[in-house]
């Protein structure tokens, strides 16, 4: 009896909480159909998409920072085979009032969305690495984690 009790403690222990998934596609500006090949100079868009489970979000990254939650951050590591061009555009964004945080607050739910970066292609082959910082939060119950993501994006040039 005794032994069971510590394997079901071992196996609660275990469970992870993993409720955000993260899709990467390098397109041309303005499509949705996956880049094939680039080309020097080119500039493209990076899309990033958060696949989230049943009744949980993330804030989004052009949440003000001073209404509280932490906004999301997708930090991208610099390197000479490409150029970042603008800034960090999300999409399929929701706002609510938030009565917590006493303010709006700007969130991507269950239903998708995402981000969008654009880069300047420098170099052949650049393999575009970065790490996305964010909350993730439940509706049901409230609780947030706080998951940092690395990924790495290989784009082929012709």
């Amino acid at each position: 009896m005794i032994l069971l009790f510590h394997i079901g403690m071992f196996e609660s222990v275990a469970q992870i909480l993993d409720p955000a998934d993260w899709e990467f596609m390098a397109t041309k500006v303005g499509a949705t159909e996956q880049l094939e090949t680039a080309k020097l100079g080119e500039t493209i868009a990076i899309n990033i998409k958060v696949i989230l489970d049943d009744t949980w979000y993330i804030y989004s990254n052009d949440q003000d920072p001073d209404i509280g939650p932490r906004p999301t951050q997708v930090k991208f590591e610099l390197h000479p085979s490409y150029v970042i061009v603008g800034a960090l555009k999300p999409f399929k964004v929701k706002e609510k009032f938030d009565n917590i945080f006493m303010g709006p607050i700007r969130y991507i739910d269950e239903t998708g969305g995402g981000f969008v970066q654009q880069i300047k292609v420098l170099q052949p082959n650049p393999v575009i690495r970065g790490t996305i910082v964010y909350s993730v939060c439940s509706m049901e119950t409230g609780q947030c984690i706080f998951p940092e993501e690395e990924f790495e994006i290989n784009v082929l040039t012709q």
